[in-house]
């Protein structure tokens, strides 16, 4: 009895120490081991459901893992990286030359005349058109229609536009309207026809805000979305406007004005948002987080609130997304939670041939 209750014990010994070994190995030979146990860390020390973390370069998958409750196609609150679908859909216009950045948001929304003249399209999306938020924003019994008619009624701009950047949800607001007048079309409806649908993003809406659907969704900051969904608006982001099947949805031209430092020569140092971020320059719908010594933007990124997180490094031609929901703990504590994820990853990915 104690010879067979002793060599189960060796036995079991042995797996243990087989596995322990393989794990180890296994950990050895994984170039994102590191960035697994940072997220898994994090996962259990913020009690979060789950989280995910993808990096690719081009149709390669260099490391895709999923934690808790929270895989590829798990829907989740984006918050601001719901900007750079926004940003996306009003550059479609511009690239059927309907409006042009540089135009007086009055051209086409009258109503912005006057005070309000000398703000431009470019400047919406940009943070720096000068606006006052309006409470109306986060309103979901409104409409876009309505939202924008009380900022135009409401103060001009506190300072010139173009000379002050404000990290708020104001400017895609008004962007959001432009597209509906443009279009003919709601601007959820844009967005699904102009780059949801062309895409094959079916998990992805902007009209779920604060848990409910309504008429007014805040372009913003309102989307969910999923890993999978998203993936494929980065992907096609990486690839210069074109979509993994060869269908050109931006021009090589509205995907760099996307990427181009828009707050050139203006001191961000004390936003709220660059505080928290640690990026002093912006695009349009887009954070620059690392620049080259030529101004040209290496990495960018579309940060949310709550953490989710895509990036594309131009340099070494990767892109990822580090995918959680930390509704719990604020951004402070979340975008810079996950962007220490992003930059580890694309920093291994780098390192791949």
């Amino acid at each position: 009895m104690w010879r067979r209750w002793s060599g189960g014990v060796m036995l079991a010994a042995l797996v243990a120490v087989a596995l322990t070994t393989t794990v180890h190995a296994e950990a050895e030979d994984d170039p994102f081991a590191s960035v697994h146990r940072s997220m898994a860390r994090r996962v259990r020390a913020d009690d979060l459901s789950g989280g995910m973390v993808l990096v690719r370069r081009g149709d390669e998958v260099l490391d895709r893992r999923a934690y808790g409750h929270v895989n590829g196609r798990t829907v989740i609150p984006i918050a601001s990286a719901s900007k750079w679908l926004t940003a996306a859909t009003l550059m479609t216009l511009v690239d059927e030359g309907r409006l042009s950045l540089d135009d007086a948001v009055a051209d086409h929304l009258p109503g912005f005349g006057g005070g309000k003249g000398g703000v431009r399209v470019r400047h919406l999306l940009a943070h720096t058109s000068g606006l006052a938020y309006d409470p109306c924003i986060g309103d979901r019994e409104t409409t876009t229609a309505a939202c924008t008619a009380r900022i135009a009624a409401g103060p001009d701009p506190a300072t010139r536009p173009g000379t002050r950047f404000v990290y708020s949800s104001v400017g895609y607001e008004v962007a959001a309207r432009l597209i509906e007048v443009l279009t003919g079309d709601s601007f959820e409806h844009a967005f699904e026809a102009r780059i949801a649908r062309l895409l094959g993003m079916t998990a992805t809406r902007f009209d779920a805000y604060a848990g409910g659907r309504g008429s007014h969704p805040v372009p913003a900051a309102s989307a969910t979305s999923t890993v999978d969904d998203y993936e494929r608006f980065v992907g096609m982001m990486a690839n210069r406007g074109v979509a993994p099947g060869g269908a050109r949805i931006l021009s090589e031209q509205s995907v760099a004005e996307i990427e181009r430092d828009q707050v050139a020569g203006i001191d961000t140092s004390a936003d709220p948002a660059v505080q928290t971020t640690g990026i002093p320059t912006y695009g349009l719908g887009v954070w620059r987080d690392v620049v080259g010594p030529d101004g040209q933007v290496r990495v960018l990124s579309g940060s949310g609130a709550y953490g989710f997180y895509p990036w594309i490094d131009r340099r070494h031609g990767t892109y990822g997304i580090v995918g959680v929901a930390d509704v719990a703990h604020g951004a402070d504590h979340a975008v810079p939670a996950s962007q220490r994820q992003a930059r580890a990853a694309w920093r291994v990915a780098a390192r791949i041939p």
